[in-house]
């Protein structure tokens, strides 16, 4: 037996420290909740578990970055949403103004409320701020390259004159010497008229840095065209010996019952008629169930009359003197006798003095001739002849009444009327003639020559802007790493910016071009609304994809540097039964030696 060394006791001291240490690390885990402490328990892990804690951190805070940057993108669009409801308002005014019902004045309260939606639009544009940081008044480009240019192309166009070539006829007193052509006005008028249009691209490059970039490329023509109007109008005098001016027609006015009498294209100036028709006593409308063209010689119309079945045929034929005979034939084709008067009113030609057939004047005051039968009248007016004719010799039953009013001054005019009872079944023919007709005028042809020339300025001014450029921008941070960026471009949306700075539809401003620019600064807020829409979806989906990655990174990095309690617990206690069973064999080595002591005390 050895006593200078207690093997035993050394082994179970060992043992004992060991376990002990076991214990001590199991405690340790079980009470962080980590399973690495420090770089001893896991140097591997540890600088796994590190690395990803960073990249972690800087997943949340890139999260944080995209919503802020979500949040300035909804702020420049709202305000261009703004901006675009202005520019409709603007568009709705100046469509407005453009129209033909608007006065001098109306356009210019028109014109002040478009430039005052103007300075809304810069104020808007102004104002639009993220942080201090202006959104839509940004004049800051970095130019990369410009090919913008403008041109200015003029021309002259005097197309060939146009005629035209109007006739008509004239009356005029006899003895009118023919007129040559000649001239009889010139006049020279000046109309501008402008024409614009638009075109409106912004499109993404990419520059030579390959940083994002865009390039504008707008078109603006202005086409003013000024047309120098010369007309010059020529007339020429001839007189006519067409037969077709100084025969006589007549022409029928519907609806008043009166017919007018004068050669072609001058009216009555044989004088008027006019007609009315009494049955049993009343008066009724005449109504026509047929009739002949109004001129045509020969001439008829059927007249009825409503509630009864009198009809009378009126004939009017142009007789070789040039007269006019004027005949009705009535039917009564009712059962019973019908009391008929037909009154009829003639308005001789203007300013008549009236004779009779001897050549005698007629008395001045109300002339009642009676019996009318073999009456003949002249009717000598300024510019025409008639006469008027009563005999029932001729075949025409001769009017019962008739009077003529001849005032000392002025026109005279002729009454006559037919009172006849008609039996049932009758038949009877009156009429009388009036004429023969002669024109105290002479008949010309009025020629009237328009030439029209014309001299054509054109300028069409054109305006074009290529640019590269790179404007400024707001960089997102929206990732963990160094290049993941996202860049937020930021626009000169004022007015300057949109084109629209001398908007208006009075002058200086020019109305015709307004409506075009308008639709161009529209096109112009549409797409960059529409750009702001696709980076605020674009950033929505980077936030979804970092969100992920976070919780993806979070469970790996939880795997690596997490404890697992269940396991630390299996361990800690088995490190603290070891521990227990240590201490007792330690113990019992320790007694190994007293029975040495036992040994030499026996001795």
């Amino acid at each position: 037996m050895i006593i200078s060394h207690n093997l035993s006791a050394l082994n179970a001291n060992n043992m004992l420290r060991r376990n002990t240490k076991a214990s001590s690390n199991s405690m340790e885990k079980l009470s962080s909740g980590l399973r690495i402490n420090k770089a001893a328990d896991d140097a591997a892990g540890l600088s796994i578990s590190e690395k990803m804690r960073g990249q972690i951190r800087g997943l949340e805070q890139a999260s944080r970055n995209i919503q802020d940057g979500v949040s300035l993108v909804q702020t420049a669009e709202g305000s261009l949403n703004e901006m675009n409801e202005i520019l409709q308002r603007q568009r709705k005014l100046i469509v407005q103004g453009l129209n033909g019902t608007n006065s001098d004045r109306d356009r210019q309260m028109i014109d002040q409320e478009i430039k005052q939606l103007t300075d809304a639009l810069d104020s808007l544009s102004k104002s639009s701020e993220f942080n201090t940081i202006n959104l839509l008044a940004r004049d800051d480009y970095t130019i990369l390259a410009d090919r913008s240019s403008s041109s200015s192309i003029s021309g002259v166009t005097d197309p060939p004159p146009v005629t035209t070539v109007s006739t008509s006829v004239v009356y005029k007193p006899q003895g009118t010497p023919d007129e040559p052509k000649h001239v009889i006005s010139n006049t020279d008028t000046t109309e501008t008229s402008h024409t614009y249009s638009s075109t409106n691209t912004n499109i993404p490059i990419t520059t030579p840095d390959g940083s994002a970039g865009y390039n504008e490329y707008n078109v603006d023509t202005h086409t003013i065209t000024t047309t120098d109007t010369n007309n010059t109008v020529y007339e020429t005098l001839t007189a006519s010996n067409d037969p077709q001016y100084s025969k006589p027609a007549y022409w029928f006015s519907s609806g008043m019952n009166k017919t007018s009498f004068g050669p072609k294209e001058l009216g009555d100036v044989y004088g008027a008629m006019f007609e009315n028709i009494e049955v049993n006593g009343s008066s009724v409308p005449v109504e026509y169930s047929s009739r002949s063209g109004s001129g045509t010689d020969p001439a008829w119309d059927h007249m009825w009359f409503s509630g009864t079945n009198l009809s009378i045929m009126r004939y009017r034929t142009v007789l070789p003197d040039n007269s006019m005979e004027i005949k009705y034939v009535i039917n009564n084709m009712n059962t019973f006798d019908t009391n008929i008067k037909l009154d009829n009113m003639i308005d001789p030609p203007a300013n008549s003095t009236i004779t009779d057939a001897g050549g005698n004047p007629l008395s001045i005051g109300n002339n009642i001739i009676n019996p009318p039968s073999g009456s003949n009248f002249n009717l000598s007016g300024t510019d025409a002849d008639t006469g008027l004719k009563f005999d029932d010799s001729s075949g025409l039953l001769a009017p019962t009444e008739l009077t003529i009013n001849n005032p000392a001054v002025g026109q005279p005019q002729i009454n006559f009327d037919w009172q006849l009872d008609l039996p049932a079944g009758a038949s009877v023919t009156l009429g009388f003639t009036y004429g023969p007709f002669s024109l105290n005028l002479g008949v010309y042809e009025l020629t009237h020559e328009t030439v029209t020339t014309k001299h054509i300025d054109t300028t069409v001014n054109t305006d074009t802007t290529d640019i590269d450029y790179v404007p400024p921008k707001v960089d997102i941070q929206a990732g963990d790493r160094q290049d993941q960026v996202i860049h937020i471009p930021l626009f000169n949306v004022t007015s300057q910016g949109l084109g629209i700075a001398n908007l208006g539809i009075v002058p200086p401003s020019i109305p015709e071009t307004a409506l075009k620019q308008t639709d161009a600064a529209l096109t112009k807020v549409t797409n960059y609304r529409g750009l702001y829409g696709a980076l605020q979806n674009r950033m929505e989906y980077t936030l979804d994809n970092v969100q992920n990655s976070n919780e993806n990174l979070t469970s790996a990095e939880s795997r690596i540097r997490d404890a697992d309690i269940a396991k630390e617990m299996l361990s800690s206690t088995k490190a603290s039964i070891l521990i227990q069973a240590t201490q007792t064999m330690l113990a019992q080595a320790n007694q190994n030696p007293q029975a040495v002591l036992q040994l030499l005390n026996s001795v």
